[in-house]
């Protein structure tokens, strides 16, 4: 049974981690050449090549910008979470994100061996966890229950020179002790735990997870992407609802397809109002790179971008607009937010319609749960690549001290910090590349699921959903399977000197031995179940 078990693990094991390195390899490039563009791997690129890049999609090497003007995201490898806008000769680093509408055209500065982004999806081997305690249960079981028959049968022989007997009370001996506890019914404990997990989102990948959660102590949080979500929050929603139906219809069809985080975020408040579906506009939609995007139709010319951009009567009303309130069309009125909060406006003809205004999306839940952690006797700390003043604000909101948030780290300093404080109790948290080190240098490692994850195959677990709950979630259900093993020993124990006594006494025959076995195993599984019957039934 047990060699039947590993045979079957070490399969799936095997099948899973050849997917997800297939996963993520970088994809070919289009790269140009005197004969006309060709595809060609990520590792074959030269210094000089120029390729392209669509828009959503991931620069793969440091290059310089041949595009006059570009957006892209950097929070997958730096941590910051505002787009960053790039001129014709400025750096662009392997991992940047291209936010344009169109393709962006790059030239080759360092091979792809040489990169940040090759070191940082480097693939790294852990020892597997090793739960000494329980080997030595199991091995002292098995040495146990083998002295104690031979020691049986020698007494029984010594004593009545009956070989029937003595044969007997080893058979007895050998059949009524029952291995099932520690054999099945553990692993069974640990597959219940997995299967309440993924009820709640929560999805376990490494089976050494769990003896590695009975000893975290510090809980360490990237915090773009994973204490925040992807998409920037948007502060004033009602500035959506007082858009006229035209408005709102231009707007949507200006953000539906455009990957830049403030068109996402836009795109997803304009779903959420669950309004009456507006027809699409039929128009031509261009960018301007770093500034905007413009929609022309025949209600005028819209724009969606930097305060002040197409704009000459700022602030105005218009046909379009129901109404506009001051702190819509306003900026930030409060100096200690100007570090963390930035603006967009959308106008028609020049006229401004809405000043949208966005901060970090902080997970619902990230306050609460953040707290329930630390009841349990964990600390929580902050490691961002994000600017001081965003982490600052973070670890305040959070009721974490200041010196538990670490600002403007690059992808080493994580690391290094990770290996000054982990003492084999570090569960760290992150998303994006830029948490690679850190995760390789962490005791154990969770990642929630986004659409460009890299993680996942270096994480003993991933979770879904817009908050944190599933974390807490893994605690407790850790704790319902401690407790489920604890009174599968205790039983097994009690069991095992009381049935085994039994047959070293000469009291217990071979036929009753065969048919305790199967009950106590019986009762393991019922133990098993009733032990972890809660947590399955949420």
């Amino acid at each position: 049974m047990l060699v039947g078990r590993w045979a079957q693990v070490t399969v799936v094991e095997r099948n899973r981690r050849q997917l997800l390195t297939a996963r993520d390899r970088p994809q070919p490039v289009r790269v140009e050449t005197p004969a006309g563009p060709v595809e060609r791997a990520v590792g074959e690129l030269r210094v000089g090549d120029v390729f392209a890049v669509r828009s959503g999609q991931v620069v793969p090497v440091e290059a310089r910008l041949e595009t006059p003007v570009a957006t892209v995201g950097t929070a997958w490898i730096s941590g910051e979470a505002d787009p960053r806008d790039c001129r014709a000769g400025a750096r662009v680093p392997a991992g940047a994100v291209n936010l344009g509408l169109g393709d962006i055209r790059l030239r080759t500065a360092r091979p792809w061996a040489g990169s940040l982004l090759a070191q940082l999806l480097q693939p790294v081997t852990r020892d597997a966890y090793r739960h000494r305690f329980l080997e030595k249960v199991i091995g002292g079981y098995l040495i146990g229950i083998l002295l104690v028959a031979t020691a049986a049968g020698l007494g029984w022989w010594l004593g009545t020179h009956d070989a029937v007997r003595t044969w007997s009370v080893v058979t007895a001996v050998l059949v009524v002790s029952c291995p099932c506890a520690i054999g099945l019914a553990f692993p069974l404990a640990d597959e219940m735990a997995t299967t309440a997990l993924r009820r709640a989102g929560v999805f376990v990948r490494e089976s050494d997870l769990w003896p590695r959660l009975a000893r975290i102590r510090k809980i360490i949080f990237d915090k773009t992407g994973t204490l925040t979500l992807e998409t920037p929050g948007l502060a004033n929603p009602a500035a959506l609802v007082g858009l006229a139906p035209p408005a709102r219809a231009a707007l949507a069809a200006m953000v539906r397809d455009n990957a830049h985080p403030v068109s996402r975020s836009l795109h997803e408040n304009l779903l959420a109002l669950d309004l009456p579906a507006d027809p699409e506009p039929a128009g031509d939609l261009t960018e301007e790179p770093g500034l905007g995007v413009i929609l022309r139709n025949r209600d005028g010319g819209w724009t969606l971008g930097r305060p002040g951009w197409k704009n000459w009567r700022a602030g105005s009303l218009h046909p379009a607009s129901n109404e506009m309130k001051s702190d819509q069309a306003g900026g930030i009125s409060d100096p200690a937010l100007q570090d963390v909060t930035h603006d967009t406006e959308f106008a028609c003809d020049g006229v401004v319609l809405a000043r949208f205004r966005f901060t970090d999306a902080v997970r619902t839940d990230a306050a609460a749960e953040i707290a329930a952690l630390r009841a349990r006797g964990l600390e929580a700390f902050i490691l961002s690549g994000d600017r001081r003043a965003k982490v600052d604000l973070m670890t305040s909101s959070l009721g974490l001290r200041p010196d538990h948030g670490l600002a403007e780290a690059t992808p080493q300093e994580k690391a290094d910090w990770l290996g000054r404080n982990d003492a084999r109790d570090t569960l760290m948290l992150g998303d994006g590349a830029n948490d690679s080190l850190a995760f390789d240098a962490a005791f154990a490692r969770g990642t929630p699921v986004i659409h460009r994850g890299v993680l996942e195959g270096k994480a003993d677990f991933y979770y879904l959903g817009r908050g944190l709950a599933g974390i807490r979630r893994l605690f407790e259900v850790n704790d319902a399977r401690r407790r489920t093993q604890a009174w599968l020993l205790a039983f097994s124990v009690a069991y095992n000197l009381l049935a085994v006594g039994l047959a070293v006494a000469g009291r217990m025959s071979p036929l009753l031995a065969a048919v305790l076995m199967p009950a106590s195993s019986l009762v393991t599984l019922a133990i098993v179940a009733g032990g972890m019957r809660r947590w399955l039934a949420r």
